[in-house]
């Protein structure tokens, strides 16, 4: 059982990283065993990447207005040495508890995606940037490749309703960046140029998007409906058949699987699978966990004998 709650789950190789809903991270060895705990701030984590296990976090902050951004190395969470008290004392400059790069910037992170060495993030109504990752020798280089204003949404258009980016991936494509309303705008990963753009027709908010190489990309929405895009981001699958919000997919073997409220499902070969349970599914851990809202870790479910075609 965890000694947080939690709100997001990160893979890496055998192990895990799991982000707590106060803004707790706790690494997690292959065998679910807790192997670190940290709070780098007393805020909560707005978004967060994993990218070759460094941990790239946001934090909004209270006033609105402002968000801090930091790295923590995987060391901290791959390397697993003795568990650390749970805190929040400033890392380096003031910064975030642990991290090894930190800024502040102005205006809200709506947003964080990365793959390889490059993150890419969302600014409320200001802007995207890319920013490029190198470790050397235990220092921490982080420079910006390109910035763009941030796209005009069709849910933008009156002050009662404003639109967000949801989720960002890098594709083979380009960076593809889903709002909540269900807009997609694709860019060029090499100077964030605007080369395609479409929309979903939800009737959910989107929550966030898992991308494949192999299969595409996997939209989850706030409802029970989820849709599967091909690379050439042509829909090819809409399912509003599940018991409720998907929280977290993984590509595996071929087909898509993935956990939730209260059931665990699969979609492999036009077959949808769908396992109820009691408790509710915050992420995947591998291909055969999964983590769940009362900090348990249990058998994915996706394939028992007692799953249902639906």
């Amino acid at each position: 059982m965890l000694p947080v709650t939690p709100m997001r789950v990160h893979n890496h190789h055998d192990s895990a990283v799991v982000v707590g809903s106060d803004g707790e991270l706790i690494g997690l060895d292959k065998g679910g065993r807790v192997t670190n705990i940290l709070r780098p701030m007393s805020n909560p984590i707005s978004s967060s990447i994993l990218l070759d296990g460094h941990l790239i976090a946001s934090w909004n902050f209270y006033d609105d207005v402002s968000s801090c951004m930091g790295l923590i190395p995987q060391d901290f969470f791959v390397d697993f040495g003795n568990t650390s008290e749970l805190g929040c004392e400033s890392g380096v400059d003031g910064g975030p508890a642990g991290a090894t790069w930190w800024r502040k910037v102005e205006g809200n992170v709506e947003s964080v995606g990365g793959a390889g060495g490059r993150f890419i993030f969302a600014l409320s109504g200001q802007g995207i940037y890319s920013m490029s990752l190198k470790i050397d020798e235990d220092v921490t280089i982080i420079d910006e490749s390109w910035r763009t204003h941030y796209p005009a949404l069709t849910l933008s258009s009156g002050p009662e309703i404003r639109d967000r980016i949801a989720s960002i991936l890098i594709t083979e494509s380009g960076v593809l960046a889903i709002s909540e309303g269900g807009e997609w705008i694709l860019l060029s990963a090499e100077e964030g140029i605007e080369l395609d753009r479409g929309f979903l027709d939800l009737r959910d908010p989107v929550y966030r998007a898992v991308y494949s190489s192999k299969l595409g990309t996997m939209v989850m929405t706030r409802g029970k409906e989820i849709i599967l895009m091909d690379g050439n981001r042509e829909i090819i699958q809409r399912i509003r058949r599940i018991p409720g919000p998907v929280l977290d997919a993984y590509a595996d073997n071929g087909g898509w699987k993935w956990t939730g409220w209260r059931h665990d499902g699969s979609f492999r070969s036009g077959e949808l699978l769908i396992r109820m349970r009691p408790e509710i599914g915050i992420g995947m851990f591998g291909g055969d966990k999964c983590i769940c809202n009362d900090g348990s870790i249990e058998q994915w479910g996706g394939y028992s004998s007692e799953s249902e075609v639906v």
